[in-house]
């Protein structure tokens, strides 16, 4: 009983601090004005990859065995949970700020299960969390609108939809990666992240050649703090947050690894409000309540759920 509760307890501690490195992507945008989305999605898989070529050899042969359909799959799915979507995320990021991309993108605990094939969804609480979570959108986007707070920048349309996309891409890439690990089950999972980095890398760096000119590029002002954002984003919030999530899964039943996924929210909130030197606005505050409360409600509901 006492090491079923140490590895409960650890699968809890590597489900927080996966939060705090899937928090980074919502600073990153707000800390790096002189530079474009691409750019920045560029870093990060700039040093991603180079980690995950140093698995190489067992990258080169899994995607050896693969067939030519697998390969277009794999493709499609680092597109959508990598690279094109944080091209897509960090522009949202800029064009809005971090704490609407924040709750936004921190509705996937719900999209996820909501649109698995095979789930019911009924009952009370499950549409009273919805309803909780509509109302703390609402709120955040309109109250300054409406109130006349000319202080507050008003949301970005564009900026809304691209999260709102954010949150399709990944919720899709959620769903269809497990579905593609469970067809094959020949891929070692611990293999799997490496595989995304190579293949993200080589599939982005055409785009960023094609739009960027390098020597302008390097010497532009900024570009140490640069550097170093895309190590903590690609080191950090790719690579080792990948491996704290599987420690997360592997020691924690759903009903508690669902829930955590909402520390990327709360760390994303957290970088914004600190970057900004500021504590959350009176209206803020009640949405970010109505959010969590909303996650928790819902998650709880659907996890009662059987398949």
């Amino acid at each position: 009983m006492g090491m079923r509760q140490s590895n409960l307890g650890l699968g809890i501690l590597a489900g927080i601090s996966t939060g705090i490195f899937w928090g980074i992507p919502f600073l990153a945008p707000q800390m790096l004005h002189g530079f474009s989305a691409l750019e920045i999605a560029f870093g990060r898989f700039f040093f991603f990859g180079v980690i995950s070529f140093f698995f190489l050899r067992r990258v080169w042969s899994i995607l050896f065995q693969m067939s030519w359909l697998n390969r277009g799959k794999l493709l499609l799915l680092c597109a959508s949970g990598f690279w094109l979507y944080s091209i897509v995320l960090f522009q949202g990021v800029q064009s809005t700020d971090g704490i609407i991309s924040s709750l936004i993108v921190g509705l996937l605990p719900i999209t996820i299960p909501l649109f698995t094939k095979g789930r019911n969804h009924s009952g009370f609480s499950f549409f009273f969390g919805l309803l909780l979570l509509l109302f703390g959108l609402l709120n955040l986007v309109f109250y300054p609108v409406l109130n006349g707070m000319k202080s507050v920048r008003a949301p970005s349309v564009s900026g809304t939809i691209e999260l709102l996309l954010c949150l399709g891409l990944w919720t899709g890439f959620a769903i269809k990666n497990t579905r593609f690990l469970q067809t094959n089950t020949w891929i070692p999972r611990k293999d799997f992240a490496s595989v995304m980095g190579v293949v993200s890398l080589l599939s982005i760096l055409p785009f960023f050649l094609a739009k960027v000119d390098l020597n302008e590029f390097v010497h532009r002002d900024g570009f140490g703090l640069y550097l170093m954002i895309s190590m903590a984003l690609g080191f950090g919030s790719s690579w080792l947050a990948n491996w704290l999530w599987n420690i997360c899964s592997f020691h924690c039943p759903p009903e508690i690894s669902g829930p955590l996924i909402v520390s990327e929210t709360v760390f994303g909130l957290l970088y914004s409000f600190i970057h900004e030197g500021r504590l959350p606005r009176g209206y803020e505050a009640a949405s970010i309540f109505l959010f969590l409360v909303g996650v928790f409600v819902t998650v709880r509901s659907q996890m009662k759920v059987k398949n």
